[in-house]
């Protein structure tokens, strides 16, 4: 299959039945059905749900338990959500840049390094977009 920039697709192959299926399928894609669940900006979500607890207040110093080690910086959840899973907890970001006043260059080995599960953190707020 090859696809040019004015968007004609052609499609070759030795098998016709093969070819009828990889037809149908870009006709299914180029329609807006879609071929999967893959990704794209298209597609329709539902909201995810917000905290709804309380705001800690800014600069509060907090003990977040780690949720994901990323080469950018590590999430963690800084306050907990509901005991029956119906809101989620607030979790946010703490920047790899934030880690050790000296550079961290591979965030996920400093923080595997320190043999903890939780982070002492100061809550610096919110962003515009909420998060």
């Amino acid at each position: 299959m090859d696809v040019q920039e004015d968007g004609t697709i052609q499609i070759s192959g030795m098998s016709s039945e093969k070819l009828k299926a990889a037809e149908e399928f870009v006709n299914n894609l180029v329609a807006g059905g879609g071929g999967g669940g893959g990704g794209g900006r298209g597609g329709k979500r539902e909201p995810r749900p917000k905290y709804v607890g309380p705001m800690p207040e800014e600069g509060a110093i907090l003990t977040g338990k780690i949720t994901g080690i990323h080469q950018f910086g590590v999430f963690l959840e800084i306050m907990p959500g509901a005991e029956d899973g119906s809101t989620p907890a607030l979790e946010g970001l703490c920047h790899v840049s934030e880690l050790h006043i000296e550079r961290v260059r591979n965030c996920e080995g400093f923080v595997g390094s320190m043999n903890t599960e939780t982070l002492e953190v100061k809550f610096l707020g919110i962003n515009a977009k909420g998060q």
